[in-house]
């Protein structure tokens, strides 16, 4: 969170800073940030100052909730990965969320790419791996993927409801949802 944060004061101060980059293929598809030598300069002296940035990542938009929330989430039944999780971790995990406010609070329009049934993420990642192997020759394999998913996907559980209201609760029209079905078209979209 502190390369977001001096990254993003830079873009808003229109100083010049460096992109940063992951690369997913590292560490045999576990992924890392890539060298800083990698990383695309932007607003030298020489160039036009960034205006317009998009921001992706599976966590973007998540906002932290009540820790009463978090745990009824966890004591109910019918959760995939929560209850492989001890929750004093969940509460950890939702603590350090709440550091990405900074970053979410300099959004001034949201678009939500949520999927019909977030399980399809499993499929997703499986995808993103086999062509990862082909095309970089490392990858995860099935079962480092499921692993993997299951490491993350109580984000999913705990936090999607809530973003699926809306990320600007004070803001109506800056949030787009589109609801995307297994083979990633548009099935449905709004405006919140």
């Amino acid at each position: 969170m502190a390369l977001a944060r001096s990254f993003f004061s830079a873009l808003c101060a229109g100083e010049p800073t460096r992109v940063p980059q992951y690369d997913k293929s590292a560490f045999s598809g576990l992924g890392d940030r890539a060298p800083e030598s990698q990383w695309v300069a932007v607003n030298g002296p020489d160039q036009a100052r960034v205006q317009v940035v998009i921001i992706e990542g599976w966590c973007v938009g998540f906002r932290a909730a009540a820790p009463a929330d978090v745990e009824a989430k966890w004591r109910a039944p019918g959760s995939r990965t929560l209850h492989a999780h001890k929750l004093e971790h969940l509460f950890f995990v939702n603590d350090r969320l709440r550091g990405y406010d900074a970053v979410t609070d300099l959004l001034d329009a949201f678009v939500h790419v949520d999927a019909e049934d977030t399980e399809y993420v499993y499929d997703w990642r499986l995808q993103q791996e086999a062509q990862l192997r082909r095309e970089r020759g490392a990858g995860m394999t099935d079962e480092q993927v499921v692993k993997f998913v299951d490491a993350y996907y109580p984000a999913y559980e705990l936090y999607s409801d809530a973003l699926r209201q809306g990320l600007f609760p004070d803001r109506k029209g800056d949030h787009l949802r589109l609801v995307v079905g297994k083979d990633r078209s548009v099935q449905d979209k709004m405006i919140l």
